[in-house]
C-alpha cells in the first residue's frame, strides 16, 4: 500500500504530474501546509487551473484507491484511470483515453475519455451520474476500486459499482483537479490480487 501525502513535496517522488490533451495549458500546483490547490486561471480555457498527477508505477484490477479533497463551487476533484501517457514536444506529459470518476457538489459522475490516436482529438460520453449532496469546502473522503468488470466507487462511504467491459487490463493511477478550486490532502494506492475481492462483487 502506499499513502502519499501533500502537505509536502515529497509526493513529487510518486507522482507525474500530467495533463489531458484537451488542452495545451501547462500550470502547476500550488503547494500549502497540508495540501495542494489549484487556482483560477484566466490563461486556461476552462477558467481555473486543470491538472493530472499519475502514478509513476501500472496498477492492474484489484487496485483501490483513496483520495481525501475539498472543492470550492464548481471545482472537480477526481480520480482517474489511464491506460497510457506520451511525452510531448513541450516537455509535458499528457494522456487520452481515460475513466474519470469526477466528485462534484452535486453528486458523482462517470466519464469514459478517448482519444483519436492521429489527431490526438479527445471525445467522451458520461457512463454514470449519481445525485449526491456534497457540501463545498468541507474535506471528503472519494474512493475507486477496480474489480474485474466494474468500477466501485463511494463518496464518505456511500456510493455504487458501475458495470465497466473496456476497462484496461493495466494503468495509471491517479488524480485531476479542474473546474474549480480543488484541495488535495493525501491519496492512497492499495494494490490487491483481484481474485481476493470476488465475493464483494455479484
Amino acid at each position: 500500500m502506499k499513502k502519499i501525502i501533500f502537505g509536502n513535496r515529497a509526493w513529487q517522488q510518486d507522482l507525474m504530474t500530467a495533463y489531458s490533451f484537451r488542452f495545451t495549458e501547462t500550470p502547476e500546483f500550488v503547494q500549502q501546509a497540508d495540501h495542494i490547490t489549484t487556482a483560477e486561471n484566466r490563461e486556461h480555457r476552462e477558467g481555473f487551473d486543470n491538472i493530472s498527477l499519475l502514478s509513476r508505477e501500472r496498477y492492474e484490477k484489484g487496485v483501490k484507491a483513496t483520495l481525501r479533497c475539498a472543492f470550492d463551487g464548481l471545482g472537480c476533484p477526481e480520480i482517474i484511470i489511464v491506460e497510457k501517457t506520451e511525452d510531448c514536444p513541450d516537455g509535458a506529459i499528457r494522456y487520452g483515453a481515460c475513466f474519470e470518476v469526477v466528485l462534484w457538489k452535486n453528486g458523482v459522475n462517470v466519464w469514459r475519455h478517448y482519444m483519436d490516436e492521429d489527431g490526438h482529438r479527445c471525445y467522451w460520453h458520461k457512463r454514470l451520474g449519481l445525485n449526491l449532496p456534497v457540501a463545498e469546502g468541507a474535506a471528503h473522503e472519494l474512493q475507486v476500486e477496480i474489480i474485474r468488470n466494474y468500477i466501485v466507487f463511494s463518496v464518505d462511504g456511500v456510493g455504487v459499482k458501475l458495470r465497466t467491459e473496456d476497462l484496461p487490463d493495466t494503468f495509471h493511477v491517479g488524480v485531476t483537479a479542474c473546474e474549480g478550486i480543488v484541495r488535495l490532502y493525501d491519496f492512497e494506492i492499495d494494490q490487491q490480487p483481484d481474485d481476493s475481492t470476488e465475493d464483494q462483487v455479484s
